[in-house]
């Protein structure tokens, strides 16, 4: 059954109606939408880089904290799927599969005991605009893919804000000194700790190579204050850097454990030196494909931030 006939009779057992095209994650498919007593619950599908989940989304009046929220979920004791976010004013749960999808019947059944979990500790919504809580506000409008009651007053005045915010971004004066300093300690940092944790285990960490842009990307925007172009091309420089000296460190120590001699600057120049020869040899070639991998992450993450809401009506379901 392909997604979006599963999305449609998902929606019929949980009391929604299908919409394709339209939903927050941004799939074909869509995702199966509509006020579910008294919550907005969304049904739909995400992937990540290892697998394909059925996300729901439950969202109620925002909270001034989410721990009861949390806390709440925990003790219904609920064993299919597992928590993926909990925020001011939704919970998002998510159950992993490999090949079949969940049963229909067994997803709607995990809607309805997720939100017999929350219900005690949050409140659903009243026909009331989320925003102004005055204007009356009975249908859903997708903002950004995420359905929310809110007035045309409102949306009004959320585009009137982004646009102020975009404004005062482009206003920032990059401060490209800072973020050169505070990427490259963060680049020997994450190198240093690479190597290390590769000696300690014997094992070289791959997927570290992506913790390692991530941690450089961060930086380097926290030093400059925005994201340049200038960021763009240092923070994929500085992951594969890190990572290349992250596997001087294991090399180096590793001749220091099999040689039995004391570190110095001598032997890591000549680590250095030789690292391309070295690396070709070893697990290399694997090394620089995840340096270029967290390199192109940490470029994807430090894209400029999207001061833009899109507001649109439910469309027509497909029944």
């Amino acid at each position: 059954m392909n997604e979006n006939s599963y999305l449609q009779q998902v929606g019929a057992f949980a009391g929604l109606q299908y919409y394709p095209n339209q939903g927050p994650w941004g799939r074909k498919s869509g995702a199966a939408m509509g006020p579910r007593d008294g919550y907005v619950a969304v049904i739909g599908f995400m992937r990540d880089q290892r697998s394909m989940k059925v996300a729901i989304l439950l969202r109620f009046k925002k909270l001034e904290q989410t721990e009861a929220v949390k806390t709440a979920l925990k003790s219904a004791g609920i064993k299919k799927g597992k928590l993926g976010a909990v925020g001011a004013d939704f919970v998002r749960w998510e159950w992993t599969y490999s090949f079949t999808k969940p049963k229909a019947e067994d997803v709607a059944k995990l809607v309805e005991d997720l939100g017999t979990a929350i219900k005690p500790v949050t409140l659903g919504f009243d026909g009331r605009c989320e925003d102004c809580t005055s204007a009356s506000t009975p249908s859903l409008t997708l903002m950004n893919g995420v359905p929310t009651y809110i007035c045309a007053g409102c949306q009004e005045k959320v585009r009137q804000e982004l646009n102020m915010a975009a404004t005062n971004y482009d206003a920032i004066t990059p401060n490209y000194p800072n973020g050169l300093v505070l990427g490259i300690a963060a680049a020997a940092l994450g190198g240093l700790a690479w190597g290390l944790l590769a000696y300690a285990i014997n094992y070289i960490f791959l997927y570290g190579a992506i913790l390692i842009g991530y941690l450089v990307a961060a930086a380097v925007l926290k030093g400059t204050g925005k994201v340049t172009r200038f960021g763009q091309v240092i923070i994929p420089v500085l992951t594969v850097a890190s990572v290349l000296f992250g596997d001087a460190i294991f090399f180096t120590l590793f001749v220091m454990k099999q040689e039995h001699v004391s570190f110095s600057g001598k032997l890591l120049n000549t680590i250095v030196a030789h690292l391309w020869e070295i690396e070709r040899e070893g697990n290399g070639v694997a090394t620089l494909i995840f340096a270029l991998v967290g390199a192109g992450y940490a470029v994807y993450s430090a894209r400029k931030p999207k001061f833009q809401a899109v507001f649109q009506p439910l469309g027509s379901p497909n029944a």
